[in-house]
């Protein structure tokens, strides 16, 4: 009988090209690093070929390495399709299901979602990743996440996406400042300095977009890196900004004034989006109205 590779040994080998590192990638594959390494060690030994580059400095994968990786990433999604489908024969959303959330969305939603989840379905393992919307798109289209939430429009070809809720944007502007109407209208953000966060931030683009916003001639933009980040900015003066209404749920913050708009309101939606034909997209469905219910 011919020996053929496991399906963890190319696991190993998947997480070391994306990782970059043993060390990087055993924490991935949550194993030690001698685990990983032997588990390579026996790949290159069962296929009589050397697949990684090793050197202090950096791993790579050898040509060789890099030109098995686009099957050894197919045997992988169709081995975790078996997985899934015999999981969503059997109870609903249990198991681990790993979804990515974005950094303007996660501190503010999940304290509403998260104790619901774990009481409706107490054996689904909510294996959760932050970071910014491209970065778990690109996660997802790899199979590294099997689930997103996050906030659109935003481009996801090739996935399914479902809206949970749509809410308005507010401006924030330091305490005794605005001298706008109230409720304010797309006209009074005109030529003000605003603050915005740092490129890569859907919420820079949902916000530029809704409001149409033109930035003050001659006059430099603050970049915050980060939505709490960009309210102490406010809070210290340094000009005015939109926040989505689940920042501001709990009041305004100090020193900041909230203005709402009048009609027409800018708004963004809050959705989660998955691969198309997904065998677990029932559970999917499942999830999103049950989000949909605790919000």
């Amino acid at each position: 009988m011919e020996y053929l590779p496991t399906i963890r040994q190319l696991q190993y080998l998947s997480a070391l090209a994306e990782q970059g590192s043993f060390s990087k990638a055993a924490l991935y594959c949550n194993v030690t690093q001698s685990t990983l390494s032997a588990g390579i060690k026996e790949l290159e030994s069962l296929l009589n070929q050397q697949l990684v580059n090793r050197s202090r400095k950096q791993v790579t994968l050898t040509a060789f390495g890099k030109s098995i990786m686009d099957e050894a990433k197919t045997i992988l999604a169709h081995a975790g399709n078996i997985t899934a489908r015999a999981r969503a024969l059997g109870k609903p959303l249990s198991g681990p299901l790993r979804m990515g959330i974005i950094p303007t969305i996660a501190p503010y939603l999940l304290p509403d979602i998260l104790p619901g989840l774990q009481k409706q379905f107490p054996d689904l393992e909510l294996q959760l990743t932050e970071d910014q919307s491209a970065r778990i798109t690109d996660q997802l289209r790899r199979d590294s996440l099997d689930l997103i939430l996050l906030a659109f429009p935003y481009d996801t070809p090739g996935m399914v996406q479902t809206t949970l809720f749509e809410e308005p944007f507010y401006i924030a502007c330091p305490k005794n400042t605005w001298h706008g109407k109230t409720p304010a209208s797309m006209k009074d953000l005109e030529n003000q300095d605003m603050l915005l966060l740092e490129e890569g931030h859907c919420l820079r683009d949902h916000a530029l977009a809704a409001c149409r916003f033109r930035a003050k001639a001659g006059r430099e933009t603050f970049n915050a890196t980060s939505l709490p980040t960009l309210i102490q900015f406010v809070q210290h003066g340094y000009g005015m900004t939109l926040l989505p209404e689940m920042a501001i749920k709990g009041g305004a913050p100090k020193n900041v004034e909230i203005i709402p708009f009048g009609t027409p309101q800018p708004t963004r939606k809050i959705g989660v989006a998955w691969r198309k034909n997904h065998p677990q997209e029932k559970d999917f469905e499942m999830l999103a109205g049950a989000i949909r219910q605790a919000v």
